[in-house]
């Protein structure tokens, strides 16, 4: 299988500019990762949570953890970090971060094409590129959550298929994060650990409160607190506690053949 398109140069001005690369609906995520310039594995992060639907409120409370606990962690680990791509939520929090911070890790945005705009592609009603990424993956669909199974796929075959940690981070979420955390944590074929940020709302803290009580009416999420591996922060323990939880999922981790 071969891409659709080679990769490209987004410009977004002002010195800011970023590789990407347009995927059809079947793809192979290895060529992919080799096509935006990563020929050797590495740590990998997804994020997954809050984007349009974060509240202002829910932003502040989170800013602090992505900044100085997240994003310095990812810098100090050379990892690559996943999220939504757009200029909203989580994902402007995290470019922003990495821009204040001129910070270098890879910051790769994955998101539907028909749902994005960015200068040379104009897309009425649709959702900015955030300019603080790196690299971003424009993949087919036209809703978000169609991107989700490239996100898995690429966190897999970027940190080596077992080779190097490969974690995911829950900030906030609704619908399309309780169904990306549920195929990610309990699946037989791909799953990864999971650090949950409480405090930060909607489904985070409904997983969290789950997780505490060791039960809920909501079937996924039960099977998710039963299957998945995860780990809880709150947001009132600060940076310095998110960054001692990322540590220790890497620092344990314990490398494996790589697998199809």
């Amino acid at each position: 299988m071969t891409l659709k398109n080679k990769r490209f140069v987004i410009h977004f001005g002002q010195g800011q500019a970023a590789f990407a690369v347009q995927v059809p609906h079947r793809f192979d995520p290895q060529a992919l990762a080799k096509t935006l310039g990563f020929s050797e594995p590495r740590p990998t992060i997804y994020v997954t949570g809050g984007a349009g639907m974060m509240s202002p409120e829910d932003m502040a409370a989170t800013r602090s953890i992505v900044e100085r606990g997240l994003v310095r962690f990812a810098e100090e680990r050379n990892a690559i970090v996943i999220d939504g791509g757009t200029e909203a939520g989580i994902p402007i929090l995290l470019g922003n971060a990495r821009v204040k911070k001129r910070y270098h890790f890879p910051l790769i945005g994955i998101a539907p094409l028909e749902l994005v705009h960015y200068p040379g592609h104009d897309n009425p009603d649709s959702a900015s590129l955030d300019p603080g990424h790196s690299h971003f993956v424009l993949t087919a669909g036209d809703e978000f959550g169609d991107e989700s199974e490239m996100i898995t796929q690429l966190t897999h075959v970027l940190s080596g298929k077992g080779q190097y940690p490969a974690v995911g981070i829950l900030i906030n979420g609704g619908k399309i994060a309780r169904e990306e955390v549920h195929s990610r944590t309990t699946s037989e074929s791909i799953s990864f650990p999971l650090i949950v940020i409480e405090g930060t709302g909607r489904f985070a803290d409904t997983l969290a409160r789950a997780f505490y009580e060791r039960h809920t009416d909501d079937e996924k999420v039960q099977d998710i607190i039963q299957k998945g591996s995860l780990q809880l922060v709150s947001i009132n323990d600060g940076p310095d506690e998110m960054h001692e939880k990322l540590t220790y999922l890497f620092d344990s981790h314990k490398p494996s053949a790589a697998v199809g």
